[in-house]
């Protein structure tokens, strides 16, 4: 009876030491698959992260261009169609007339008619306007450069002095791009456009011209003028200072003549240095998920200027947006001055 007692009694402690270590791994088992399922949900992509991936994507693209080129680049934000557009300009023209005939970058190199170099220039020296011959100036012969494409957008930088009160144009690039500077000491401006279907039909829109208030050019004194059109507007800077502006949408014609420096019948009186021209040469366009919508703070772009910070013409402070999810949640996208984006 003792050894069947014993044995019962061995059987229920066998018993309940099994029930403990199934106890034991039952509960192991449940913590497995608890930290696995809180790691799988972890996961789980929400749908947020591909849109802000896309359009972080864009904006550092952007930047990045803007810093190894050192050229402008900016992203423009559609909330109608969901879609966002980079785009990058790239320098295809600098002249600083320090010899007799300048010598340009990439290869541009023109040639002097009746007219001269001044030694007091924004820069060391200067095309001097104020003593050319009639119709005498600076010409390149650009439009046998594939890179001079100005159809997409553009920007023209150059220092001016006016010697005297005098109108004339001091610029030309064939007959697409065009500027003038006005006795008043005012800056206009133009290009010529034309409208493309989707088939290629081309039509021809006219002169799109910007022209800035009298009295923002002095005589005897240096002014940095830079003439941009970005497909969305023309605009005018005087002294990083937007002083006129003309929307338009229109593809810039295509160039078939010189860049000139001068050339006018009537000369303007004055002198011309540090002409860098540049234009849009790399575009990118995508459209955000579907389910995915800017918010009404987003703005119309975001644009960077040469080295990469926010271009403080456009931007006084850092650039704060947000990008609606079908749920009602919300993401917000920043960009700091410097162009960082997070």
């Amino acid at each position: 009876m003792h050894g069947a007692k014993l044995k019962l009694g061995g059987e229920s402690a066998a018993r309940s030491g099994m029930t403990l270590i199934e106890l034991l791994v039952v509960m192991g088992l449940i913590a497995l698959v608890l930290g696995a399922g809180l790691g799988a949900l972890a996961g789980i992509e929400t749908g947020s992260g591909p849109a802000v991936a896309v359009v972080n994507s864009s904006l550092r693209s952007a930047n990045n261009w803007a810093v190894a080129r050192r050229a402008p680049a900016r992203v423009t934000f559609d909330a109608e169609t969901n879609t966002i557009h980079a785009e990058g300009l790239d320098v295809i023209g600098t002249w600083h007339f320090e010899t007799v005939p300048p010598r340009g970058a990439f290869g541009l190199n023109g040639s002097m008619e009746n007219i001269d170099l001044h030694p007091e220039g924004y820069l060391g020296k200067a095309m001097d306007l104020e003593n050319a011959v009639s119709g005498g100036g600076y010409f390149v012969p650009v439009q046998s450069s594939p890179t001079f494409d100005l159809s997409s957008g553009f920007q023209i930088a150059f220092a001016a002095m006016p010697t005297d009160n005098g109108s004339g144009r001091v610029l030309s690039i064939g007959e697409s791009v065009g500027v003038e500077l006005t006795s008043s000491g005012a800056v206009k401006a133009h290009f010529m456009g034309e409208l493309r279907d989707e088939n290629g039909a081309v039509t021809p829109t006219g002169k799109v011209q910007a022209e800035t208030s009298p009295g923002l050019l002095r005589v005897g004194s240096w002014s940095r003028i830079l003439v941009s059109y970005d497909q969305s507007e023309l605009v005018i800077f005087v002294e990083g200072v937007p002083a006129a502006r003309t929307p338009d949408v229109a593809w810039v014609v295509k160039v078939e003549g010189p860049l000139v420096v001068g050339g006018a019948r009537r000369q303007w009186p004055g002198r011309i240095d540090s002409l860098v021209v540049s234009a849009v040469a790399a575009e990118e366009e995508v459209q955000l998920p579907e389910g995915v919508s800017f918010t009404e703070t987003a703005p119309k772009e975001v644009v960077f200027a040469a080295g990469g910070g926010l271009d403080r013409r456009v931007h006084s402070e850092p650039v704060r947006f947000s990008l609606e999810f079908a749920d009602s949640t919300t993401e917000v996208i920043e960009v700091g001055v410097y162009g960082t984006v997070q």
